[in-house]
């Protein structure tokens, strides 16, 4: 019995780790930004564009909550819920080949994207419900590397493909129809552990320092989107879309390599690896900032600022998953960092720093980056002290 447990458990694993796959479709859009920009609307502007193509990030929230009401109360299923997402990925793919002349048509497919990406991101609480405490850990950084080694494969494919048409972008996101029957003949579907509860209704309560970590993956979220919104733009002197597709590419093979080793680091220096995830972040952008015409170390510099994205996220998610008391409100927790959160943060990325920094040095992506690199390094010197500060007050008590 222990034996057949075992390999069922292996093989949800299994789907979960190859689903994983997908789960950056940004990934995919990022290196078209710039031929997007200058030649299918060159009449907006750069953070215009931008905005508009991170604008599945606000729809996401909204849709990921939704879904968590939905699934807390018994209407739907983790599973289901996130089959449906991966399927209008694939519609997503779908109608870009058909509507692709305007740019109501660009925010359309942003609504549509958003509302797959937040249906999807449930995907998380499949980890939460099909395994122990000790076995979450490990599987978040093999599921954030993969993830991270998917944005790989996606950003080349859609780099190449931006250069034939900007809208080919899109096209990456058929993986959605296979990746979806995948988890329907894989992982089974069972009601929510807490739904049908004939108790009195209590008001839902999460435990306040989830919220500390929510904003931690909102700050994150912010200034590491800054990375993937200009590097096509910051290397379009010295390389073209398909350079851009290998930049981001770089980017995701730093948090792939991250990944793999995340248990280990947590291990190792408990909420401290938040500092190192930001000091990752500076080393990054002030490399990008000091040489902007060199291909070398922009390609080593998007792979270090990459590396803090399975640094960060996978402690994020996995301390949310260890303070929620309730099981009925885990898709809502999940939902609060994974999606809420690092949604708004990436959608006010360009609204806030692109915009910014335009305004306070012009076009200079070069500069940019410089002055993101300082609030990085800022919020890696604030996180240490607030570590070391709770950790005294644990050994006092």
């Amino acid at each position: 019995m222990d034996r057949q447990m075992d390999k069922q458990k292996k093989k949800i694993m299994w789907a979960v780790l190859i689903i994983a796959f997908i789960q950056t479709p940004g990934a995919a859009i990022s290196p078209g930004i710039n031929q997007i920009s200058t030649t299918a609307f060159s009449a907006y502007s750069l953070a215009t564009v931008q905005t508009v193509l991170a604008f599945y990030h606000l729809v996401q929230p909204a849709v990921a909550l939704g879904s968590a009401f939905l699934i807390a109360r018994g209407f739907i299923t983790n599973r289901n819920i996130v089959i449906v997402g991966l399927s209008l990925f694939f519609l997503t793919a779908v109608l870009a080949l058909i509507f692709n002349t305007s740019f109501l048509h660009l925010s359309l497919l942003s609504v549509i994207l958003g509302t797959g990406i937040g249906l999807s991101a449930n995907m998380f609480t499949l980890i939460f419900d099909n395994f122990e405490h000790g076995e979450r850990q490990r599987i978040m950084g093999f599921q954030s590397a993969n993830i991270n080694i998917g944005g790989i494969v996606l950003s080349i494919i859609g780099g190449l493909l931006a250069t034939l048409r900007w809208y080919f972008v899109y096209l990456v996101l058929i993986l959605g129809l296979p990746a979806a029957l995948l988890l329907y003949f894989t992982v089974p579907d069972y009601k929510n552990r807490a739904t049908g509860r004939k108790e009195k209704k209590e008001k839902m309560r999460l435990h306040p320092k989830i919220y500390y970590y929510c904003v931690l993956a909102f700050v994150y979220s912010l200034t590491y989107t800054v990375c993937g919104n200009n590097i096509s733009t910051h290397i379009s002197g010295i390389g073209d879309s398909a350079m851009a597709g290998i930049a981001v590419a770089f980017m995701m093979g730093g948090g792939a390599a991250s990944g793999l080793f995340y248990h280990k680091l947590r291990v190792n220096s408990s909420d401290y690896s938040l500092s190192i995830g930001f000091v990752a972040m500076f080393t990054g952008y002030m490399l990008l900032s000091l040489f902007p015409s060199s291909f070398f170390f922009t390609f080593l510099a998007v792979f270090i600022v990459g590396l803090s994205l399975s640094i960060i996220m996978p402690r994020c998610i996995f301390m949310v998953s260890t303070l929620v008391e309730d099981p009925a409100y885990t898709a809502t927790a999940s939902a609060l960092v994974v999606v809420v959160f690092t949604s708004i943060g990436s959608f006010l990325s360009p609204v806030i720093f692109t915009n910014l920094t335009v305004a306070l040095y012009g076009e200079s992506t070069a500069a940019r980056y410089r002055f993101v690199s300082f609030v990085v390094l800022a919020c890696a010197l604030i996180l240490a002290v607030l570590t070391f500060r709770s950790g005294r007050r644990k050994k006092a008590t």
